[in-house]
C-alpha cells in the first residue's frame, strides 16, 4: 500500500458540507453527533484541564463492515510545559465508527457519485462552546451557553460571557469572539494524494544540490550509509523523505501485510516500544499514521516561548 500525504489548505465552502472531514484544529465534527465525547476522557493528567483537538482523520475500512464510516480524532493539551513528561500524558487518540446502515447518515444515490448526508431527525448532542466536547454544563445565570467543564466555563465568562451573560446570553463581541477562536488551534483542511514513487537515484542526480531552505539538516539524495555526518541514519533517512514534499503534515499507510515498516523515525532510538495490545480483541497494534512537524507551523504557536509545543514526529 503505498504512503498519503496529507497537506493543511485554508477551510472553503466544500468543507464546510463535508460530512466526513479531515482537518486540524477548530472543534471536532463528530462523525456521529448524538455522542459528543465527554471531557474527563482528555483531562491532562499534568495540568487537570481538558485537551483541544490537534487534528481528526476520516479514515473508512471495507473490512471489518462496522468501520465503513471511520474517523480518528487526535487530542492534545494546549499547556507546552505539560509535553515534557511525554506524550502520554498529554495526548489522547480516540476512533469513532459506523457500519454502512446506520441512523446517522442516508446515501443520496441521484448522481454520478454516493454523497452521504446526515439523515432527518438525528439530535446532536450538547456541545462546549469553547472546544466542542460534550456540554454536561450550563452557565447557571442564562442557561444559554454549555461547557465541557469548569474550567472552559471560567475561560468563557473571562473572554466576554460576563458582559452580555444577563442582557445577551447567545451573542458575542468581536473581541469575545477572537479570544474564543485562541482556545482552540486554527482550522484548516487536510487534503491527501499518494507519495511519488522515488526516481531512481541517476535519474535525480541533478537535483541533489536543490536544498529547502528550512531543511534541518542539508539532505542530498546519496545513500544514507554513505554519509559523513553525524547525524543517526534514521534521521538521516526522515530528512532525506520529507525532502521530496516538504509541506507535508501527515503521512498515512496502513499496511498491516507489508513487508517493511511504513513509518518514519526521527531517530535510530526512536522507535515504540512496549505497544499494548489492543484492549478488546487481544491483538496487536498496527501502525496507521504518523503526524509531521510541520503541522506545528499551522497551531499559532509561540515561537519565542521555550516551553512551546513541539515534535519530531508523533506515532
Amino acid at each position: 500500500m503505498p504512503t498519503t500525504l496529507g497537506y493543511a489548505e485554508p477551510v472553503d465552502a466544500e468543507f464546510a458540507q463535508d460530512p466526513f472531514p479531515s482537518k486540524i484544529g477548530g472543534k471536532p465534527r463528530w462523525l456521529d453527533p448524538r455522542h459528543a465525547l465527554s471531557a474527563d476522557r482528555v483531562v491532562c493528567d499534568e495540568c487537570g484541564k481538558p485537551m483541544v483537538l490537534l487534528m481528526q482523520l476520516s479514515a473508512p475500512e471495507d473490512d471489518p463492515p462496522s468501520a465503513f464510516h471511520r474517523t480518528l480524532f487526535v487530542f492534545i493539551c494546549r499547556t507546552g510545559s505539560c509535553h515534557s513528561s511525554g506524550a502520554s500524558r498529554c495526548m489522547r487518540v480516540f476512533r469513532s465508527q459506523l457500519p454502512e446502515d446506520n441512523a446517522v447518515y442516508t446515501a443520496n444515490t441521484e448522481g454520478d457519485d454516493i454523497e452521504w448526508e446526515q439523515a432527518e431527525g438525528v439530535e446532536a448532542a450538547a456541545e462546549c462552546i469553547v472546544c466542542g466536547l460534550h456540554g454536561s454544563k450550563t452557565c447557571s445565570s442564562c442557561h444559554g451557553r454549555r461547557y465541557c467543564s469548569r474550567a472552559h466555563q471560567v475561560a468563557d465568562w473571562d473572554a466576554g460571557h460576563k458582559a452580555q451573560c444577563t442582557t445577551m446570553p447567545h451573542a458575542e463581541s468581536a473581541d469575545h469572539t477572537r479570544r474564543m477562536r485562541r482556545m482552540v488551534f486554527p482550522e484548516h483542511v487536510i487534503v491527501s494524494e499518494e507519495e511519488a514513487e522515488e526516481q531512481a537515484e541517476s535519474d535525480s542526480e541533478s537535483d541533489s544540490e536543490d536544498i529547502e531552505p528550512n531543511s534541518v539538516v542539508p539532505v542530498t539524495n546519496e545513500r544514507v550509509e554513505d554519509s559523513e555526518t553525524e547525524v543517526d541514519a534514521a534521521f538521516m533517512e526522515f530528512q532525506r523523505r520529507i525532502q521530496r514534499d516538504p509541506d507535508q503534515v501527515l503521512r498515512y499507510a496502513r499496511a498491516p501485510d507489508a513487508e517493511t515498516e511504513p513509518m518514519l523515525l526521527v531517530s535510530d532510538t526512536g522507535a515504540p516500544t512496549n505497544v499494548p495490545a489492543c484492549e478488546a480483541c487481544g491483538t496487536d497494534r498496527q501502525f496507521e499514521f504518523q503526524i509531521m512537524p510541520q503541522m506545528l507551523n499551522y497551531l499559532n504557536l509561540d515561537s519565542t516561548d521555550p516551553h512551546s509545543i513541539d515534535w519530531g514526529t508523533l506515532l
